[in-house]
Parts: C-alpha cells; structure tokens; sequence
C-alpha cells in the first residue's frame, strides 16, 4: 500500500477498513479520495478528527495535478466564506 493510501486509510478510521479505497490525494487541508463502491465519484473532505464529505465532483471532471487540486480548494474556500 503506498504511503498516501496508508494515511488516508487511517484517516478515515472504519470506513477505511471497511471501504476499498480505488485513489487518493491530499492537498494542503484537503482529502480527495474516490471509493472502489462509488467509482464515479470523488469525494472531497477537509481534513480533521474524522471524515465527512464535504463535497464531489464527477470522477471525469478530475485531473490530478497540484494545479487542478489548489483550483478545487480555492473553490471551495471561496464557498466556505
């Protein structure tokens, strides 16, 4: 298991045991993460004590790149204030 997919494992406590996780990236205060039971999609968390989905987009809508991520966070950010 690489490194990242460990962390996010632990981050999301049971439901990392539970529910296979298929991809994942973090970025700054963010978790993205795309479960193997819900492919379609990628689920964005900030992260904390424990899980929540904050938000998702569809998985075709995604790039993993650094600049894809910090432009969903701004995005985010600008909503969350």
């Amino acid at each position: 298991m690489s490194k990242i997919k460990k962390q996010c494992t632990q981050y999301l406590g049971n439901r990392g045991v539970d529910t296979e996780i298929k991809r994942c990236a973090k970025y700054n205060n963010l978790w993205f993460i795309v479960f193997k039971d819900y492919p379609k999609d990628v689920e964005i968390s900030f992260s904390g004590w424990c899980y929540e989905c904050y938000s998702d987009i569809p998985i075709n809508e995604m790039k993993w790149n650094k600049n894809h991520l910090k432009t969903i966070e701004e995005r985010i950010l600008k909503e969350c204030n």
